[in-house]
């Protein structure tokens, strides 16, 4: 079985009673269902090229130092690119393309850094829950999974309501209280006992 864990829902604070470790699992799925609803992606090596040339194309048109100088994908130099200069979306713009357009550059590369840095997959959701999450990244601790989505967060990232490196320091800290199965069925069957 896959134990399916979403821990970056749509509510970005926590209560203050609520720790790492309460944030609650979605479900429990069978390998089949996950068979059958994912479909495993890859980037492709030239998609990636073309979006971290659009990414160093308005660094250098800006005259923006980067914040980590390698690699140019980091969460901060991300950030940078939609926040510094005359944002990243005009200059997609200016080279006729749209807003998705920006946005799946952003969701492209900063995958590529989740799945470089921490061992993350891409998946393609035939079933998404909501209209931007078709890509899917899913990180697996022994069978339990954790589930981000790039394109949806990029499209948070550009209207200015979210940032690529908070996500990875939140990321961190629930990397490292990631339950294992044993404590996601004990929770699962008895929800009231801690």
């Amino acid at each position: 079985m896959n134990f399916f864990k979403k821990l970056f829902s749509a509510k970005s604070e926590k209560n203050q009673n609520e720790t790492d470790q309460e944030t609650p699992f979605k479900e429990i799925v069978s390998t089949e269902y996950f068979d059958e609803r994912y479909d495993e992606d890859f980037i492709k090596p030239e998609m990636l090229e073309g979006c971290l040339k659009m990414i160093e194309g308005f660094a250098v048109a800006n005259k923006l130092d980067r914040k980590v100088e390698s690699p140019i994908n980091h969460p901060l130099n991300l950030d940078q690119v939609v926040e510094d200069g005359f944002g990243f979306e005009l200059y997609c713009k200016a080279l006729n393309l749209g807003n998705t357009d920006a946005a799946m550059m952003l969701a492209y590369a900063f995958s590529d850094f989740l799945i470089k840095l921490y061992g993350f997959k891409l998946f393609h959701d035939k079933k998404p829950e909501y209209p931007l999450r078709g890509m899917t990244l899913k990180y697996d601790r022994e069978g339990v999974l954790l589930s981000l989505y790039p394109f949806e967060y990029a499209v948070k990232v550009l209207n200015y309501e979210a940032r690529f490196e908070d996500l990875v320091i939140r990321l961190e800290s629930n990397l490292k209280s990631l339950p294992g199965v044993d404590d996601v069925l004990k929770q699962f069957l008895n929800p009231n006992k801690g």
